[in-house]
């Protein structure tokens, strides 16, 4: 009876643990790591491509976010006209020189900053078209010196 009682508290322990662990992970997403969209802030467009279909566009801002200590930086969101639908696919701070290339459905970011201070949202996006199918769109990231040279 002893071992009964004491798997029983492991096991509530455990699931205790978890759903504070879900809960904390949707707190956070709903409060922190989704800002408002960026015709909401204070932002700048910087480079618009469209999907063939125009069931998607692709944005690139240049973005201060932020009250007592501001961010600046740039962010590429995905915007779906059908739905009004904003989903943030990437941010990265500073100024670098960021541009965009969608071709069908694979959209290469060409940047020439540091790997390391771009934040992916995703790798793979999912919008639907005006008939209500799902697509995807890859993201692709490359780093090139040269990648704002005209």
């Amino acid at each position: 009876m002893q071992i009964v009682k004491r798997m029983a508290l492991i096991i509530a322990a455990a699931g205790v643990t978890f759903g504070l662990i879900v809960i904390s992970i949707v707190v956070y997403q709903y409060t922190i790591m989704a800002p408002d969209p960026p015709h909401a802030g204070d932002c700048q467009l910087q480079q618009l491509e469209q999907t063939q279909d125009r069931a998607a566009e692709v944005h690139t801002y240049q973005c201060t976010r932020g009250s007592e200590t501001t961010w600046q930086g740039t962010e590429i969101w995905l915007y779906e006209p059908l739905t009004e639908e904003w989903q943030r696919i990437l941010t990265v701070a500073g100024e670098p020189c960021v541009r965009i290339h969608l071709n069908d459905r694979r959209l290469t970011v060409s940047h020439a900053a540091n790997k390391l201070d771009f934040n992916l949202a995703e790798p793979v996006f999912i919008y639907k078209d005006k008939d209500g199918t799902s697509h995807s769109l890859a993201v692709a990231i490359d780093n090139q010196a040269t990648a704002c040279d005209d």
